[in-house]
């Protein structure tokens, strides 16, 4: 019950900081740096803690968090222009538009992580998150289908799921994708590869 008190807390911690829309990102970081301590069972001082890495982080993180919005962006034109394609160019476009997004998705998941725990600029730590992307393919793969998955589930299923939203739509799925990169660094920091 604590985590779960925990989860509630810091998702409306983060969904505060998500309103300016250009704060975000550095929220979405804060949020990873707390996920951090909670996996790892360490004490979670979630206000306190989120504030530290928001104001550490918020530069880096606001300049990933425009590129993610400048991709969905041009997603977005291109999913409106789409209408205008022969039916060979609409499925190309579709293609396209799936691999960006899962992509982007993938890479800012990472990124979001490196900036709340390490010394990064946003180029390092997205060119960081690319490469860790495709080198834990399989967790990549995981985090990515729970991150859009709920994403898809919330949004189809808003008007029924809005109090779970509010209490646990960011944490939850996050907090599970926390578990799935924690491996990942806790062996590369101790000098070893993650399953």
């Amino acid at each position: 019950m604590g985590i779960l008190f925990d989860l509630i807390e810091l998702n409306l911690i983060t969904l505060i900081f998500c309103i300016p829309v250009f704060t975000a990102g550095a929220a979405f970081v804060a949020m990873h740096y707390v996920l951090w301590h909670m996996v790892r069972g360490e004490d979670s001082y979630i206000a306190m803690q989120f504030w530290h890495s928001f104001k550490d982080n918020w530069k880096n993180a606001t300049v990933i968090w425009f590129l993610v919005m400048i991709v969905g962006l041009i997603m977005w034109v291109d999913l409106r222009a789409m209408g205008e394609l022969s039916r060979s160019g609409r499925s190309l476009l579709e293609v396209i538009l799936i691999v960006v997004a899962l992509l982007t998705v993938s890479v800012a998941e990472y990124a979001f992580f490196l900036l709340s725990r390490y010394e990064n600029t946003a180029i390092q730590a997205l060119t960081n998150a690319g490469r860790l992307a495709l080198g834990f393919l399989p967790r990549t793969l995981a985090m990515t289908v729970i991150t859009i998955g709920a994403a898809v589930f919330y949004a189809a299923y808003l008007v029924y799921l809005l109090p779970l939203v509010l209490l646990l739509g960011f944490t939850l799925p996050q907090y599970c994708c926390a578990w799935l990169y924690n491996p990942i660094f806790k062996r590369l920091e101790e000098g070893g590869k993650a399953d």
